[in-house]
């Protein structure tokens, strides 16, 4: 289902509901109390519901945002980094275990920012600079603008006409507040190697332009040994969170109709947002609604990669990937609300595609069965995995999009050398509540009544990937 939204529509939807909300107006004069009251309950609750699909990628934003001032104790500029592949702990979309994450947040408001990057060596660098909608903006590292040279990009507010100093990559954004996700990849993750990758990244500086030459020194925050929130909340602060960025952002031409309909909930500019107890229990209701539909819609997003062979998924469809960068946005067409919602109820951090990486989910075992924490699987991975760099796999909670809570392993990759290989060069890994005997090595732990959905992933990939020529298994249940 596709909402369409286009600046060349917004005039016709705004009268369009001037003149819906008139005929609301005449029949609530004319209606009984009781009829009344229900239809403006069904109006609430139909425009929570779609404020909640409208605006997933500025909730799943500011709930990072929240968990690094709150988690983390950092402030704007700070640099957040995990020192060794991530845990449980790091409660974020879909993250990857397997690499050194580094995150931080810049607000615009006072003029541009320098994201100074550093050259790599050692390690491989592959992130991006993205806004407060998700929508990744420019590439940096290896496979960035700078191609692992290292580089000063300046992160210019909207509407910005300064002029950009000699020597700056200019990254226009359309928000005020924007973050990076960085993906620091060490050719191991022997300690030697990690602790490289960590003192590479500590040359990593952000700053306001107006300090350059005089830049205030960075603070590094290690995140490894603490809990990070970042997870959005499918309750009434769900919406806290909408009303905060719609207050923050400005607005663009193609969210007007949608914000005619936000002042239902008293959401908009210069508006107050303080709703009542009643008011929240629905909130609650619609937001729990969006949950459902999103985590339904994620899970049958994106192509089959082997088609009918296998159950493996890409993340979203390429043709609304690629042919939008990402934006969701169809020029002159539509935007792609729910695609775009779907993406960002379990992704964060992407890449302007087309990436370096190849992502595919599964939800099922071959026979279509859900994958179900109650049971115990076996993934066969063929031998001669196509990766240049490496591959791996995470499993993550179907509700959430994150790590599952408490997980002794949230995931396993060929950095591994405790991995038990068979003769024939395949790797069997196994998902379950309890590690198998004998394959403790090869375990990844999952929550008895709690389903769950996996990520093979695939960086670097060589030409048998990119043609399909390498098939990997389906997931097989053994219990």
């Amino acid at each position: 289902m596709t909402r369409i939204n286009t600046p060349e529509t917004n005039k016709a939807k705004l009268c369009a509901a001037a003149l819906l909300s008139a005929l609301l107006i005449a029949v609530l004069q004319t209606a009984p109390a009781s009829d009344k009251q229900q239809l403006e309950a069904q109006v609430v609750a139909g425009r929570a519901f779609e404020a909640a699909v409208w605006g997933m990628p500025l909730v799943n934003f500011d709930a990072m945002r929240q968990a690094y001032f709150r988690d983390a104790g950092a402030q704007y500029n700070d640099i957040m980094f995990w020192s060794r592949p991530s845990d449980w702990r790091n409660q974020t979309t879909t993250p990857n275990h397997s690499t050194l994450y580094v995150m931080f947040f810049v607000n615009l408001k006072d003029g541009p920012v320098v994201v100074d990057i550093p050259a790599t060596r050692q390690a491989g660098l592959y992130g991006t600079l993205i806004d407060a909608w998700t929508t990744p903006l420019l590439n940096v590292g290896n496979k960035g603008q700078d191609q692992g040279k290292g580089g000063k990009y300046l992160m210019l507010p909207p509407g910005y006409q300064g002029q950009v100093p000699a020597g700056y990559i200019p990254v226009q954004s359309n928000t005020f507040n924007n973050y990076s996700l960085l993906r620091v990849i060490t050719k191991t993750v022997d300690k030697q190697d990690l602790a490289a990758g960590v003192d590479y990244l500590k040359n990593l500086k952000v700053y306001p332009l107006a300090s350059a030459g005089n830049e205030p020194a960075n603070r590094y925050i290690d995140m490894a040994d603490k809990v990070y929130e970042g997870i959005a909340k499918f309750d009434d602060s769900f919406y806290d969170a909408i009303a905060r960025m719609v207050a923050e952002e400005p607005v663009q031409e193609r969210d007007l109709a949608i914000m005619g309909q936000l002042r239902s909930l008293d959401i908009g500019k210069g508006m107050s947002y303080n709703p009542d107890s009643q008011r929240r229990q629905v909130l609650s209701q619609q937001a729990k609604q969006a949950q459902f539909y999103l985590m339904s819609g994620y899970e049958q997003s994106g192509v089959p990669i082997w088609g009918e062979q296998r159950q493996w998924r890409s993340l979203a469809d390429p043709k609304t990937t690629l042919a939008t960068r990402l934006t969701f946005v169809q020029p002159g067409q539509s935007v792609l609300l729910d695609e775009r919602a779907y993406a960002w109820f379990a992704m964060f951090g992407p890449i302007v595609p087309p990436g370096v990486q190849v992502y595919m989910k599964s939800y099922a075992t071959a026979t279509g069965q859900p994958l179900d924490g109650n049971h115990s699987y076996r993934l066969r991975v063929p031998a001669d995995v196509p990766a240049n760099d490496f591959w791996s796999v995470d499993a993550y909670d179907v509700s959430t999009g994150g790590f599952i809570r408490q997980a002794r392993v949230v995931g396993l990759d060929s950095y591994d050398q405790q991995l038990k290989r068979n003769v024939d060069g395949t790797v069997d890994l196994y998902f379950a509540p309890e590690a198998p005997p004998g394959h403790e090595s090869n375990w990844i732990s999952t929550q008895p009544g709690q389903r769950f959905f996996t990520l093979f992933r695939i960086y670097g990939p060589k030409q048998a990937m990119i043609d399909r020529s390498w098939v990997l298994n389906d997931v097989e249940k053994i219990d």
